[in-house]
């Protein structure tokens, strides 16, 4: 079941890890600073900050397609990319309607991020199972 990792995943890896790890950090530590919402321009960069490794994380999946050389690999995580991105455009279309036209609880925005990481991780374990 253990796939040898290309050379760029292997540093698509040692990239994803910290940041998201720092994202993690920086959440937490935010939460516990800002007290309550304000408008101030202070709250505004510290409410803003735990996005700063989340772009990191996306940038670093820019370079991973750009530095994989196998086209395969290369492919697969597109096409996870592809059904994550789908996975967050369902979701936040359809809950949406329910915002509007049936008083569903709001669903905060913050959450679209993580959500596209489980849909995408879960498209590339079943791209590995189908491609096995």
């Amino acid at each position: 079941m253990n796939q040898p990792s290309s050379t760029a995943m292997r540093r698509l890896m040692r990239r994803f890890w910290p940041l998201m790890a720092a994202y993690v950090v920086l959440l937490l530590s935010v939460g516990q600073v800002i007290d309550a919402p304000t408008a101030s321009l202070g709250a505004y960069l510290l409410a803003g900050l735990p996005a700063v490794p989340l772009v990191g994380i996306i940038v670093s999946l820019a370079f991973y397609l750009l530095e994989e050389t196998d086209e395969f690999l290369k492919v697969r995580m597109v096409e996870a990319l592809l059904w994550g991105l789908g996975a967050i455009l369902v979701i936040s279309t359809v809950w949406g309607f329910l915002e509007s036209l049936a008083g569903a609880p709001r669903l905060p925005l913050h959450w679209l991020f993580p959500i596209f990481c489980v849909a995408m991780g879960l498209a590339d374990l079943l791209a590995r199972r189908r491609y096995r």
